[in-house]
Parts: structure tokens; C-alpha cells; sequence
């Protein structure tokens, strides 16, 4: 029975610092040089994972996600031009969520079915964005985190598997646990800022009490030789530190944990439990 998800954001280095969409074809391309030591990573230990991919990367990359669906990995949409959604329109969100999802089928012959915003960002200000997802298709959602950053979270979702009732879509948040009084998260920045006992630790509390966990990483972080540019203080830290730990930790983590696509894990789920139902009041505090 596998209760935990291996997700990855799939997108480029410049792409994760918020740098505009016009200004991305100033920046070197390195997708691969994060993406094939993850692959290699994944291969070794027979884990499929769920990557959600960005519209653009999906068209300028086609061969690359062809083989990501090949290899047997679940393939979901990331938005197209990793713009927070709080800072989109309704009729700008629908686009980009609609032409992802057309882009990748049409690659893959593969449905799909999960999103996750760009910098989790269905936050109090966007909660109108779900039911924009239903009706584009879309059954499952990753975008909420129950940790407060400046950038998104919203700290009344529940950490567990729930069904959102106004769109009936099921929403899988950011996975945490508690230490020192304060809410970590699995994955990301927090799996390569503290040492790999860190998460590991992580997963083994929620593992013993029986909680389903979702870990998140991006192909940039397992490619430490990538540029460097100046950014705000706070970004310049959680994007650059320690990006040569991530190989090595990500390898101990999958030969010690069990990890599946994102739809194996919620498939999973249903078998055991019956899946709350909350309201967006809920998570608007």
C-alpha cells in the first residue's frame, strides 16, 4: 500500500525565481541537467512519479515529456507561465490551465487530471480559481499549503485529503509535520536547507500516525551548477542553498520510503477512508 506521492514541479532554473515570462529566453536552458540525475534516481528504485509540467516546457520540450509518459511517470499541469495565480484574472487562469492541459494530452495521449500552481498560490485571494478547475476537467488539486510563507499558504486547510464541496474537486495539500512548535513541510526548500533526518524524521511521524504524504521537489535543484543571479535576500537563500545535497538525499529517501504517482497514492486513500468534504468558508478563515 503506498501512502506516499513523489511529485515534481517541472520547470526550469529561471522559472522558479519569478522572473517574467518575456524575459526567459535571456536565460541558458538546463532543464536536463537536473532532470536525467532525478530520472536516474527515480529508475533505479522503480518509483514513478507525477511531474507537473509547465504549458511551455511541455511545447519547447516535447520529446522530454514523451519520455517522462513512456517511463510510466504521471504527467499534470503546472500553468503555463509560472504566474501566481492570485496575480492572474479568472479569464487568464482558465487559459493557461486549458492550453497546459491540451498540450500534454496531445503530446501524451495521457489525461490529465492534477494541478498545482506556481508557488502553491490558491491562497485566500485565489479560491475562486477551483471551480475554474472543474470546469476545465480537472479532478484533483495540489496548491494549497497549511503553512503561512510570504509568498502563500493558508493555515485553517487541513493536512490530509480532502474534497473541496463548491467544486467537488479533491484537494491534496502540502504534507507537514510538527517541530519545535513550528509546521515543516516535505519537500522543497525544507528537504535541502536542514540535514536529510530532517524529512526523514518527517515522514516517519506521519507514516505512524497513519497520514498519507505528498513530497515535492524541482529538476533545478539537483543541478547545483546552475547561475546565479541576485534576488531578494529570502529567495536568494531557500533557491540556492545547498543544491548538492539534493542527489544524495533524494536517493537515501526512496530506498528507505516507498513512493507513487500522485492518482496511485489518492487511489489508495479512497480504499481506507472516505474522503472529507469541506467548504471554501473553510479555508477562507
Amino acid at each position: 500500500m503506498i501512502t506516499n506521492a513523489f511529485t515534481v514541479d517541472f520547470e526550469d532554473w529561471y522559472q522558479g525565481i519569478e522572473l517574467p515570462y518575456n524575459q526567459w529566453n535571456k536565460y541558458e536552458r538546463r532543464i536536463e541537467k537536473g532532470l536525467f540525475p532525478l530520472l536516474d534516481a527515480l529508475e533505479k528504485q522503480n518509483v514513478k512519479g507525477t511531474f507537473f509540467t509547465l504549458g511551455w516546457v511541455a511545447k519547447e520540450y516535447p520529446e522530454l515529456i514523451k519520455r517522462l509518459a513512456a517511463a510510466g511517470h504521471e504527467l499534470a499541469s503546472h500553468g503555463y507561465t509560472h504566474e501566481k495565480v492570485y496575480n492572474l484574472s479568472p479569464q487568464q487562469f482558465r487559459k493557461e490551465i486549458r492550453d497546459t492541459k491540451h498540450i500534454i494530452e496531445d503530446l501524451t495521449s495521457q489525461e490529465v487530471t492534477a494541478f498545482r500552481a506556481p508557488f502553491f498560490s490558491i491562497t485566500n485571494k485565489s479560491l475562486w480559481a477551483l471551480p475554474i478547475l472543474a470546469e476545465e476537467g480537472y479532478t484533483i488539486d495540489c496548491s494549497i499549503s497549511p503553512i503561512k510563507t510570504w509568498r502563500y499558504g493558508i493555515t485553517t486547510c487541513p493536512d490530509e485529503i480532502f474534497r473541496i464541496r463548491e467544486a467537488n474537486i479533491i484537494e491534496f495539500p502540502v504534507s507537514t509535520f510538527s517541530y519545535l512548535r513550528k509546521r515543516w513541510a516535505i519537500g522543497g526548500a525544507y528537504f535541502r536547507l536542514f540535514p536529510y533526518s530532517f524529512t526523514g524524521n518527517g515522514l516517519n511521524k506521519r507514516i505512524k500516525k497513519g497520514k498519507y504524504t505528498m513530497f515535492y521537489i524541482h529538476p533545478w535543484e539537483y543541478d547545483p551548477s546552475h547561475p546565479k543571479i541576485k534576488l531578494e535576500r529570502k529567495a536568494q537563500f531557500t533557491h540556492y542553498t545547498r543544491l548538492n545535497k539534493t542527489l544524495p538525499a533524494t536517493e537515501k529517501m526512496l530506498h528507505n520510503f516507498k513512493f507513487g504517482t500522485l492518482k496511485e497514492v489518492i487511489k489508495n486513500y479512497e480504499k481506507k477512508h472516505v474522503i472529507n468534504s469541506i467548504g471554501i468558508d473553510i479555508l477562507q478563515g
